[in-house]
This record gives structure tokens, C-alpha cells and sequence, in this order.
């Protein structure tokens, strides 16, 4: 897991120097760096207790970030794709903020036709568009976490509950207006190196 926290040390670098072409404030000289750099990370206690709080089990990748921070403050740290190649900039929220936004948001399990009609043809090519067999076909989920969030209502999320060629833990995204989840990788790692390409300018 070394190479992990080598690729986050990474991002922070290229965060920090890129920031302009990043459309992002200078995180150095707004105090943001600063800030980020003083957060602790997760105890293997406390990982432990917010595993058996909600009866999941975090990846191990995922965890060895935790250790590392346990959440980003409003530093970006995560600048994945998804299949339509749209790009956002993302905070690690805490395991505290994951345990608060459960209280309110992925707090119940809502089918994507439940919350959708097939009525209007722009809602059923939405619809048809969302279709992944990776995923679920929900727009809430009890077993999907929120860890991250980019401005503008958007998630990215652990799925504890995936469809049959998902696999446990995957991350997928909450897109608010007008309300979509999309696939976005199988693993953190793998969005730490998406991540690496898309702010290497």
C-alpha cells in the first residue's frame, strides 16, 4: 500500500502547481494546503467502528487512504473521469461527514423507477442510459456511501450492494439535476491514477 500513499503525495504536488488550469483557487495561498495538511488520519479503531456500525468492509485501499487522512477539508484531492468523460473536482469527506450525510442522503432504498416515469422520451433515454449491469438500478441505496463531493450536489460513493458484474466496493457517482448514477471504477487506486493523468499538464 506504499505506492498508494505515493500517489496521493503525488496529486497534492501536481494539485498545488496546476491549480490554474485547474479552474481551482491557489490552495497554497487561500490557506487550503495548510488546513489539509494538518488533518490526522483514521485509526484502525475507528475504521473498525464505522465498518461494524454500518456491517460493511472496506476495501483495503480504501482504508490505507483513511490512514493516511481522514478527509481532505476543502483541499481537492480526487479529479476522476466518468463514461462520458466529464470531469469534476472532488473533496474526501471524513468518516465523521460519511457517518452524518447516512442520517439524510443513501439513507433508503429508492428503485430508479420509483423516482422516474417513463412518460416523457427524454426521461426514458436517461433511463436507458443508466442502464449498467455493474450497478443496481437505484437512485438510493442503503449500502452506497458517499466519501467524496464536488460543488454542485455530486458524490462519489462506495457500493456495498452491486449487480452482478460489479464487484464489492466499487465507486459510482451521484449526479444531481437531473438526478443520475454512473459507474466510475472498480477502486480508489484506480481513481488515484485517473486522477495523476487528468491534472498532469
Amino acid at each position: 500500500m506504499k505506492k498508494l500513499i505515493e500517489k496521493i503525495k503525488k496529486i497534492e504536488k501536481l494539485v498545488c502547481n496546476n491549480f490554474e488550469d485547474l479552474e481551482i483557487d491557489d490552495p497554497k495561498e487561500e490557506g487550503i494546503y495548510d488546513e489539509y495538511m494538518l488533518v490526522k488520519g483514521a485509526t484502525d479503531k475507528q475504521i473498525e467502528a464505522f465498518e461494524e456500525k454500518f456491517g460493511i468492509t472496506m476495501p483495503e485501499d480504501m482504508k490505507e487512504l483513511y490512514h493516511y487522512k481522514n478527509g481532505s477539508q476543502w483541499f481537492y484531492l480526487l479529479f476522476p473521469n466518468d463514461k462520458y468523460g466529464r470531469d469534476f473536482n472532488y473533496r474526501l469527506l471524513s468518516l465523521e461527514e460519511i457517518e452524518e450525510q447516512k442520517e439524510y442522503f443513501q439513507n433508503k432504498d429508492v428503485l430508479l423507477t420509483e423516482f422516474y416515469s417513463y412518460e416523457e422520451d427524454s426521461t426514458k433515454k436517461l433511463l436507458e442510459e443508466m442502464k449498467d449491469s455493474r450497478i443496481k438500478p437505484y437512485l438510493h441505496n442503503k449500502m452506497w456511501f458517499p466519501f467524496a463531493e464536488a460543488p454542485g450536489g455530486i458524490s462519489l460513493m462506495m457500493d456495498f450492494d452491486p449487480n452482478v458484474n460489479g464487484v464489492y466496493g466499487q465507486i459510482i457517482c451521484y449526479i444531481h439535476d437531473p438526478d443520475e448514477i454512473t459507474y466510475i471504477a472498480k477502486t480508489i487506486t484506480e481513481i488515484m491514477d485517473d486522477t495523476i493523468l487528468n491534472i498532469t499538464f
